[in-house]
């Protein structure tokens, strides 16, 4: 036991005299080891190379020793190259402590940490990485020799540029470990370890943008031929594996590339990461499972052209999930193809999907496509679905649909240049066609209030167009059913600014145009709606597009707008650089009749301008101005009114964006009938109680009454007219004047004096008229006045028969008449002289407002 102890003792004993007595050597000799350290760089390097400072130690790498170098910089061997290749903060060189024993000073560990390496071809081709001497062979006899058996690389990034290849690849390393084998005709090395790849640059394009990898690989470079060698190895991106083999040659003008990457185990995601990111940003945030396959290929030809890229992917039973909208295609199947073709250019390039088929909650969908040319694009695309339309949505989810429901089944094949169809989109895909079904499918659009529902219908696509066939559908209260074409459909759906033409007959039950027109378009919302109306506005919006055009023969049962109720609605309507118009509509209204042709100007939508020609036949005046809501007074009422109106009015009526009148620049002109007409209860009457009773005056008939009115500058004019009426007192009235939208009133009224009582003088038919008695009506609708018209002074008594004579006399009579066969008529003098006003060119007034 005690002879036991003793030689433990003493190995411990004889342990640490040789560790102390190696360190004192190193300590001793580390003047040395730099020394011929130096010296060996310097044999090897040809480049200049900084260093802050040197030092020794036995304990950073034990057991063996390290040379430590600071802050180093290796010049390029460019000539008269400024920049580094490499700046390291540390660099390790470690040597074995029983080789130093011995006399030996062989490196056999190599670290950098913390640095940066930057590898460049200038403009011909030359390579700033050429730093080591032509003669770097090693003699046995050397007291300091490189046998490296593992290089390390910690926290070093890599940086390769060639700008006549418009190539750059940027990585950086974290933790490489590597080995390396070097003799005469080559060096062989052996890494393995994590890096992230910045980017690898080709042209344009950003490849394996900002991934981390975890990288094994053996490389094997040939010195003679100047050729890298990569033997198979693997690059692991998250789940996915991928195997890399290949070549590269480093001699000539320009880097020669011949490498091949094959894909296992991988996903979307991995896929996408190898690929620019504008062609895959839309599906960056889908997720997938299921097996995933991928194989890619690139090869420089020559120099100063662009590698060429060739990739097969595919999927065998796998399925695809949007975190965010939670659906899942699955069982899908598909074959795949990048390409830049045997030019290498974006001319050249295309990519295709094949045998693309799989399910989408149960529903199956299949397709193909080719998109060829980058620079000039085609695309072939055939395309077979039965789909549930909100599954759809939510997997692909389109801006201008908020939400959406029911069926779809879709057959459609799509052929053409993209550059012939933005030029002539009605020629260019000929061969186009295809079909679409809905059934029961409800939408509802961001930028309209009224839902979309219940539609369902059959669209044939031939060419650029789509033929309907019983398209019908509600929105809100509406309903329609439409057949007919939607000329330019694909132009229209796909390009901007092209137009669609729709060619159709529609009929429809309902047309409530208080809910389309109040309905807030191109994203104005409720909140903005509300307060347009509380402002004084309708609340309505009407914005016409400048892609739309129409060329509708409308049927309609009902129309509803505020008070108005038609039925039976018929007629055309056309749209054509927003211009609403329309040759001819008829409807049945208020117990009438009423026709409309003209147009809506809206090219300017803060000034629409409506240009009309309505005519009416026996349109009940009381349901005439409750329809109406009594023009925006309370003078003349519905309740005051009974009879029949036949008129016709041609206007020109201007509105702001929300359809509220510009009053101030209406113009019309009313040509009117009113038959078995009655005033009822009218106030200013009952002021007439020096004429007659108030009880008859209370309920005034007349049998008809013909005039024309007319309307600018926001005042109603109304020429000279008589009243027929059944007072016996006021049988004969004769009424001029004018009424303004503020309701300021200015009629001047001549009624007989006992016309009963005067003597009848037969004048050919005409009777002689007595004195008269002249009355003003002024003020307005709650505070008026009736007084005598002293303005105009009292009638007198009637004057002398004329003499008649042929044609008409101008003029009031001024002496005595002649009886008899040629005498003239009695013509009376005119109650107030009173002109159609003329026409003045319409302005926008937009504080104007007249409610109706």
């Amino acid at each position: 036991m005690k002879k036991s102890k003793f030689f433990l003792w003493g190995g411990l004993l004889v342990a640490v005299s040789l560790l102390g007595g190696g360190i004192l050597g190193v300590w001793l000799g580390q003047d040395r080891i730099i020394s011929l350290f130096v010296q060996e760089a310097n044999r090897h390097l040809r480049t200049p190379v900084r260093v802050g400072h040197l030092e020794v130690s036995v304990w950073q790498a034990f057991p063996r020793v390290a040379i430590t170098l600071h802050d180093v910089v290796v010049m390029g061997s460019l000539p008269g190259d400024t920049a580094a290749l490499a700046r390291v903060k540390s660099l390790y060189c470690a040597f074995d402590a029983w080789d130093m024993l011995a006399g030996r000073y062989h490196i056999r560990a190599l670290t950098l940490a913390d640095g940066r390496v930057q590898v460049r071809h200038d403009a011909r081709g030359r390579p700033n990485y050429a730093i080591f001497r032509a003669d770097s062979t090693q003699a046995a006899d050397k007291p300091l020799a490189f046998e490296l058996e593992t290089i390390r690389l910690e926290r070093v990034g890599v940086q390769y540029a060639n700008d006549s290849q418009r190539q750059r690849y940027a990585l950086r390393a974290h933790d490489l470990r590597a080995s390396l084998t070097v003799t005469d005709a080559s060096i062989r090395i052996r890494a393995a370890g994590n890096m992230r790849v910045e980017t690898v640059r080709l042209g344009t394009d950003d490849y394996f943008r900002g991934k981390d990898l975890a990288l094994t690989t053996q490389l094997v470079i040939d010195r003679q031929a100047q050729q890298l060698t990569i033997q198979p190895s693997v690059l692991r991106v998250g789940q996915a594996s991928y195997d890399l083999a290949g070549r590269m040659g480093y001699g000539g003008a320009a880097t020669d590339w011949d490498l091949t990457l094959n894909g296992q185990h991988t996903n979307l995601q991995a896929l996408t990461a190898l690929l620019p990111p504008r062609l895959t940003q839309r599906l960056n945030r889908y997720r997938s499972r299921g097996d995933m396959y991928f194989r890619g290929r690139v090869q420089t030809v020559a120099a100063g052209t662009n590698p060429r890229i060739d990739i097969r992917f595919g999927c065998r039973d796998a399925s695809f999930y949007h975190p965010e909208y939670q659906e899942t295609v699955e069982h899908v199947f598909l074959r795949g193809a990048f390409s830049n073709g045997a030019q290498r250019t974006a001319r050249t390039t295309s990519l295709t999907l094949q045998n693309l088929r799989g399910m989408l909650r149960g529903r199956p969908f299949s397709g193909n496509l080719r998109y060829e040319n980058l620079l000039d694009p085609s695309v072939r695309l055939d395309l077979r679905a039965d789909v549930d339309v909100a599954r759809v949505l939510r997997f692909f989810p389109v801006a201008a649909v908020r939400g959406a429901s029911g069926q779809a089944q879709l057959a459609v094949r799509l052929a053409g240049n993209l550059r012939q169809f933005r030029a002539r989109p009605a020629t260019a895909v000929r061969q186009s066609g295809g079909e679409l079904t809905l059934r029961g499918v409800n939408v509802q659009l961001r930028d309209y209030a009224q839902p979309l529902t219940g539609l369902s219908g059959n669209f044939l696509l031939r060419g650029n167009d789509v033929a309907i066939t019983d398209f019908t559908g509600h929105m809100g209260h509406s309903d329609f059913r439409l057949n007919g074409f939607f000329k330019n459909a694909l132009g229209w759906l796909l390009l901007p600014h092209q137009q669609l033409l729709v060619e159709a007959d529609v009929t429809a039950r309902r047309l409530d145009l208080d809910e389309l027109l109040r309905m807030p378009t191109r994203g104005r919302g409720r909140a903005v709606a509300a307060a347009t109306e509380d402002a004084g506005g309708a609340g309505y919006a009407l914005e016409v597009s400048p892609n739309l055009a129409l060329e509708l023969r409308a049927t309609v049962g009902q129309v509803r707008f505020r008070r108005f109720r038609g039925r039976a609605l018929h007629g055309t309507v056309r749209l054509q650089n927003q211009v609403l118009s329309t040759p001819g509509l008829s409807v049945a209204a208020a117990g009438g009749s009423a026709t409309l042709r003209g147009q809506l100007d809206a090219r300017q939508p803060d000034l629409l301008k409506a240009s009309t020609h309505m005519t009416c036949t026996q349109l009940p005046l009381d349901s005439l101005f409750y329809v109406f809501e009594d023009f925006g007074q309370q003078f003349l009422t519905a309740r005051h009114l009974r009879g029949t109106l036949t008129a016709t009015a041609e206007s020109d009526i201007y509105f702001d964006r929300n359809l509220r009148p510009l009053t101030d620049r209406l113009e019309a002109e009313v040509q009117a009938t009113v038959r078995n007409g009655e005033l009822n209860n009218f106030a200013p009457l009952q002021k007439l109680s020096m004429v007659a009773s108030r009880e008859q005056l209370r309920h005034l008939r007349f049998a008809q009454l013909t005039n024309s009115l007319y309307i600018q500058s926001r005042t109603v004019y109304v020429p000279e007219m008589e009243i027929r009426s059944n007072v016996r007192a006021a049988a004969v009235l004769r009424v001029t004047g004018t009424h303004t939208f503020d309701q300021q009133m200015d009629y001047h009224l001549s009624i007989p004096i006992l016309p009963g009582l005067l003597r009848r003088v037969s004048l050919g038919g005409e009777t002689a008229t007595g004195p008269t008695l002249l009355l003003a009506v002024q003020g307005n609708e709650t505070d008026f006045r009736v007084s005598l018209d002293r303005s105009r002074g009292q009638a007198g008594r009637p004057p002398a028969p004329a003499r008649r004579v042929p044609g008409p006399v101008p003029g009031p009579a001024t002496g005595p008449a002649a009886s008899g066969p040629e005498a003239a008529p009695v013509v009376a003098p005119k109650l107030f002289e009173l002109k159609k006003p003329e026409k003045k060119p319409a302005q926008p007034q937009p504080d104007q407002y007249f409610d109706f």
